[in-house]
């Protein structure tokens, strides 16, 4: 059954909603010491106000699986975000992007060398947090996601600079900069608990396919959300020369004329007004949004279908309300 859009994160994050809180105010404190290294306090209070999807998984996953709410599940709620975090900051300097969650990045305050080194302190940190618990198999999960996403980030660049991507390379390069994240968020909890192997396979199973999902929807919505809902310009992936699924899926479904617009666009990374008019009207033409949907929905299916390990609960149903969510979502 789809998720009515009047289902807010609060009411699927309630079942946890006194962990959540436990988790932002632990987050809050470790990011005031990174920033305070470069007289920006004040500024962690951005992060804090993200949708905190990364750390909701962490919670939902580890007490769907019977766990309890201790330090540890809290850390590794909170070493996800952190990591999270570093990764925007770090994809903002690649990308040279001014505005991050509404405001200023991170890179636009202070410049491209401090937002880097920031980025670095912040995945230390978020490494140094999850070493309090002595489990050398969470440590290497994490550690080989974010080995996963510079490798996807690698890749993007490289493509970027080849010209237009298929497909199959598309889901390659979000399948490393954002499903590898959000599968060892789901990953890690089970091992903290002691899960057998299947369990956690099935977790792992789980946050790839919602994170497949939800970097489509994302990339959508830089095509149909308004700038006042993302908190920062639309049509961004089109201006670096980022060809994602909408944009492929444009390409083959658009005559040669408009096609090489297109290709012209992503060559020049120049976008003038009348361009970016044609292109939100052209993807809700050519149907390129309601493929993205149904793209999507097809992950969350196999990701809800990876719950099946577990037994019935709130935290089960949060978690099916959540791949809901992400697809129905407009930010």
């Amino acid at each position: 059954m789809q998720l009515s859009q009047d289902v807010s994160l609060s009411t699927i994050y309630q079942p946890i909603s006194r962990e959540l809180e436990a988790v932002r105010k632990n987050l809050l404190g470790h990011l005031r010491d990174a920033f305070s290294l470069i007289s920006g306090i004040g500024f962690e209070k951005t992060v804090v106000e993200g949708k905190q999807i990364r750390p909701a998984l962490a919670l939902l996953t580890g007490m769907a699986a019977g766990g309890k709410n201790d330090a540890f599940l809290i850390d590794i709620a909170v070493a996800s975000e952190m990591t999270h975090f570093a990764s925007l900051i770090h994809d903002d300097v690649v990308d040279g992007a001014k505005m991050r969650r509404g405001s200023e990045s991170v890179n636009a305050r202070w410049h491209d060398k401090v937002a880097v080194l920031l980025g670095d302190y912040i995945i230390s940190q978020a490494l140094y947090v999850l070493s309090d618990n002595h489990n050398s198999g969470i440590m290497r999960t994490m550690m080989t996601a974010i080995k996963h996403m510079s490798e996807g980030e690698l890749h993007q660049i490289t493509a970027r600079s080849e010209g237009i991507i298929s497909e199959r390379d598309y889901f390659s390069i979000i399948e490393h900069k954002t499903s590898s994240l959000m599968g060892a968020v789901c990953k890690m909890p089970v091992q903290l608990i002691g899960e057998p192997a299947e369990t956690v396979d099935a977790m792992h199973a789980f946050g790839y396919n919602f994170g497949m999902a939800f970097q489509i929807v994302d990339d959508l919505l830089d095509f149909v959300a308004g700038e006042e809902k993302l908190g920062k310009p639309i049509l961004c992936d089109i201006r670096e020369g980022k060809a994602t699924l909408p944009t492929i899926c444009l390409l083959s479904r658009l005559d040669k004329r408009d096609g090489d617009r297109i290709k012209k666009i992503l060559h020049e990374r120049r976008l003038e007004e009348k361009d970016k008019n044609w292109l939100c009207e052209i993807v809700r033409t050519c149907a390129a949004d309601e493929y993205c949907i149904e793209v999507a929905r097809d992950f969350t299916a196999q990701a809800k279908r990876a719950l099946d390990v577990f037994p019935d609960s709130e935290y089960k149903k949060s978690m099916v309300d959540l791949c809901d969510y992400i697809v129905a979502r407009e930010r």
